[in-house]
């Protein structure tokens, strides 16, 4: 099995307050997001990764980013699956890195270790706790994944969800310190026989190979 990985395009345009948004926030996307949502189906065409089926995220951002690849590639509609919805970022929600930097250096501290090691950041007031993702997706790569028969499943989600799916794959192995993906980047994971390997990670459409 082929694991197939995409972050959903951008939500904010040029000019645009960049502030974090998580769960708690369902931004459309915009012009950007569609033209990736595009350049990300195009890249599967061309390099023959066409999945056999697509799960995604229950907010807009995912939900329409898939719809685009499914519909693109003349493929069933997206199955929404909740367990893939972003992390609630809480007291960070709606607010710029500065911002956020600005209540003092263990929250900028926090900030940088989650932003370049995946380090669950403690005691900054996040509604969503680690114990709560490492369930829900540990669950649904458990019965979506592993049990449900797919050869190349994708699977479009956020980019706090996407930093902890590859490590539930990987476990066991030595993986990098972070997961980070950017906006309309894709990503793969071979599972064959029991183990799991990664082939390419944080992938920009026209270098997918």
């Amino acid at each position: 099995m082929e694991v197939l990985f995409a972050r959903h395009g951008n939500t904010f345009a040029p000019g645009d307050k960049v502030v974090w948004v998580g769960r708690e926030t369902d931004l459309p996307l915009v012009d950007k997001g569609l033209v990736q949502a595009a350049a990300a189906a195009e890249a599967l065409r061309r390099t023959g990764l066409i999945p056999d089926a697509v799960y995604a995220a229950s907010l807009r951002r995912t939900r329409r980013f898939a719809e685009i690849i499914a519909d693109s590639l003349g493929l069933a509609a997206p199955v929404i699956d909740p367990r893939l919805d972003e992390i609630d970022y809480g007291r960070w929600a709606g607010r710029t890195n500065d911002e956020i930097a600005s209540d003092g250096p263990d929250a900028e501290a926090a900030m940088v270790a989650w932003g370049g090691r995946d380090v669950w950041p403690a005691e900054v007031g996040w509604a969503t706790t680690w114990a709560e993702v490492e369930a829900a997706v540990t669950a649904f790569s458990t019965q979506c994944l592993a049990l449900a028969g797919h050869r190349r499943p994708l699977v479009v989600s956020s980019n706090g969800i996407l930093r902890f799916l590859p490590r539930v794959l990987l476990a066991g192995q030595a993986q990098p310190d972070s997961f980070k993906m950017r906006t309309g980047h894709l990503g793969i994971i071979d599972c064959q026989d029991g183990e799991a390997c990664l082939r390419c990670w944080d992938v920009a459409p026209a270098d997918l190979a």
